[in-house]
C-alpha cells in the first residue's frame, strides 16, 4: 500500500534560518506508473470495444436486426438521424444582450483530470 500519494519535497530554504520556505509537490512514482498503466489498458480496451461494436453494427444492419438480447446484454440498433443544435457561440456574437439574460450558471463538483503525455 502506498503511504502518501503526493510527496512534499523542500524547494527553497531561507539562507539565514535554514527553514524551508517553499515546497514542491510530486505524485508518488508508483502511483504515477499505476495511473499510466490503467490509462494504457483502458485505451486498449476501448479500441477493442469500438472494433467489436462496429462489427456488431455492420452485421445488425446487414441482417436488419433491431434488437439482440442475452442474459447479460441488450443490444439495440440506433438508426442514423439528424438533430438540431443551438449555436450558442453565434448567438452570443449576434445577440450578446439577450445571451446574458438566458445564460444559466450551474455548479460543477470538484474532480481530478489526468492527462497522459
Amino acid at each position: 500500500m502506498i503511504a502518501d500519494l503526493i510527496e512534499k519535497i523542500p524547494n527553497e530554504t531561507d539562507e539565514q534560518t535554514g527553514i524551508v520556505t517553499e515546497y514542491k509537490y510530486y505524485l508518488n512514482t508508483n502511483v504515477s506508473k499505476q495511473i499510466l498503466e490503467f490509462e494504457k489498458q483502458m485505451k486498449f480496451l476501448k479500441e477493442k470495444e469500438d472494433e467489436l461494436k462496429k462489427k456488431i453494427l455492420e452485421e445488425m444492419e446487414t441482417k436488419n436486426i433491431i434488437k439482440l438480447e442475452t442474459e447479460e446484454l441488450i443490444i439495440s440498433y440506433i438508426a442514423p438521424t439528424s438533430k438540431e443544435v443551438f449555436d450558442s457561440k453565434l448567438f452570443r456574437e449576434e445577440h450578446s444582450d439577450l445571451y446574458d439574460d438566458y445564460v444559466k450558471l450551474s455548479q460543477v463538483k470538484s474532480s481530478v483530470r489526468i492527462k497522459v503525455r
